[in-house]
């Protein structure tokens, strides 16, 4: 199985690099260079192609990139768009495939691009200004940190750290216009979040409190039910929350904690509308900004962005994960996804 990873070019990463796991050994075997990229933060890989964040002198917007050879992942560069801006820090690719849309993190903007013919983001087409602050240190400003298709196909969820909401927006004419947006807990800095299989209820995941939001949605709108901590209450040092993802059966989703440096494992209960923690397990790495679950279920591989590793871990029958042997050098690592 091949995958890739996503990094920071702050200190030695140089952008986009793939990786090989052999699962019938259930080992991680290879790690190179795949594409030079500036700040490839996040990708979203679709097909044949790979949409990155990227990050120029100036200028900043999102790269686009062709798997060349199926067998190998191989990529090769076909162009990018860059305007003037703060670099993104999340993006997603509409279901129809006709636009995409990336998150701006220091100005609280979500940004709507062009896909043409040729499946190459080719245009900004405008700009949504999130509005709103919190009472954390961190939240002075809006913080946009994730936007993701809603179930029902309809509307763009945004997620913004910096004033505790999702606000919701329908693409419209080559714009973005505001359906809804939902509170939460003030200070709490909601990040990032995922959909149950039915599209009834998201998983929100926040940063400064390190904790999962339960809400229910319906036609564009959250309504937040219940919140579980994804730490020990005996820890009482400083953690930030990062990632969030649900098994591919739909019955498990995941957390990652930068700081405590583990990911938690919750069990989806009652249609939906609760979680179960299982375990909280050692990522074995420093800041785990990332992992992913690959597509059978079957492995779980973290992504840690200060100690360069990619760790390789078994997903059981019911849901909790265990550590396997080998690990691999990924600088600056801050995204894993699966070809």
């Amino acid at each position: 199985m091949i995958g890739y990873v996503g990094t920071y070019t702050k200190e030695h990463g140089k952008g986009i690099y793939k990786f090989d796991l052999d699962t019938e050994a259930g080992k991680l075997t290879a790690i190179e260079e795949a594409a030079e990229s500036p700040n490839a933060t996040y990708l979203d890989i679709e097909n044949d192609r790979i949409y990155a964040i990227k990050k120029g002198k100036t200028k900043a917007g999102i790269a686009t990139f062709e798997i060349s050879d199926m067998d190998t992942g191989e990529l090769r560069f076909i162009e990018d768009c860059l305007e003037e801006g703060a670099s993104g820090c999340h993006l997603t690719l509409t279901s129809d495939q006709n636009h995409i849309v990336d998150a701006v993190y220091l100005s609280g903007e979500i940004r709507l691009y062009r896909v043409d013919e040729r499946g190459v983001a080719s245009e900004r087409l405008d700009v949504f200004q999130v509005e709103g602050d919190g009472p954390h240190e961190r939240q002075d400003n809006p913080h946009s940190h994730f936007v993701t298709e809603t179930p029902d196909r309809r509307y763009i969820a945004a997620v913004d750290l910096g004033a505790d909401k999702i606000v919701t927006l329908e693409i419209k004419d080559d714009k973005l216009a505001k359906v809804a947006e939902c509170r939460v807990a003030a200070g709490s800095g909601p990040r990032h979040l995922v959909f149950d299989d039915s599209g009834t209820y998201a998983y929100i995941f926040t940063e400064l409190s390190n904790e999962v939001i339960v809400a229910n949605y319906h036609d564009g709108e959250f309504f937040p039910v219940e919140t579980y901590s994804a730490l020990p209450e005996s820890f009482d040092g400083h953690s930030q929350g990062a990632a969030i993802r649900k098994h591919p059966n739909g019955r498990y989703i995941y957390v990652s904690n930068r700081g405590h440096d583990s990911i938690a494992v919750f069990e989806i209960m009652e249609e939906g509308k609760a979680l179960k923690r299982l375990q909280i397990e050692s990522t074995n790495g420093d800041w785990p900004r990332d992992f992913n679950l690959t597509p059978d279920g079957d492995y779980l591989i973290c992504a840690h962005e200060r100690s360069h590793n990619l760790v390789l871990f078994k997903v059981n029958e019911d849901g909790t994960i265990e550590r396997q042997e080998g690990e691999l050098e990924a600088p600056e690592g801050v995204f894993v996804g699966f070809l």
